[in-house]
């Protein structure tokens, strides 16, 4: 399964879907489920983002979550507001893949799935499905917390 994923991410690289390099944990230390949930996430890059958008063909930041998570048979509401209130809260040092990174920007809530302790997927306005780091000045500003409903 490793294999597969490293050879996807190698092509996806290779005629430029990906913006960089995806790092993720080793499927080895982290439960398969978050790992597939991670994978099947990195699939998504560069679909549109719409409003109000639940897949296959577009998303907004919470249809995206609701999506992947939900092919993995686990149930997340598809609002951010909702989402905000199911699972727990877990410190930075704590994260773990697919765990989400919530946002506050202006008085909306955003949601990211973590794919490394700290880049995070999720469907932006201006560039669909992507990846960004918390560490970017952007999202240190607007972070909240992170949630772990695994």
């Amino acid at each position: 399964m490793r294999t597969k994923f490293l050879l996807l991410l190698i092509l996806l690289l290779a005629i430029g879907c990906a913006p960089k390099k995806v790092k993720i944990y080793d499927s080895q230390v982290v439960p398969e489920v978050r790992s597939g949930i991670v994978q099947y996430a990195v699939t998504l890059l560069g679909k549109p983002y719409r409003s109000a958008a639940k897949g296959p063909d577009a998303f907004d930041c919470s249809g995206l979550v609701h999506y992947v998570y939900r092919r993995f048979d686990v149930a997340v509401p598809n609002s951010t507001d909702a989402i905000n209130k199911v699972g727990h809260q877990v410190s930075e040092e704590n994260t773990m893949v697919a765990d989400l990174v919530i946002f506050k920007i202006k008085r909306e809530f955003h949601v990211g799935i973590m794919i490394s302790k700290r880049e995070f997927i999720h469907a932006t306005k201006s560039r669909g499905v992507a990846i960004d780091s918390v560490e970017g000045s952007y999202w240190r500003r607007n972070f909240s917390h992170y949630r772990r409903i695994l």
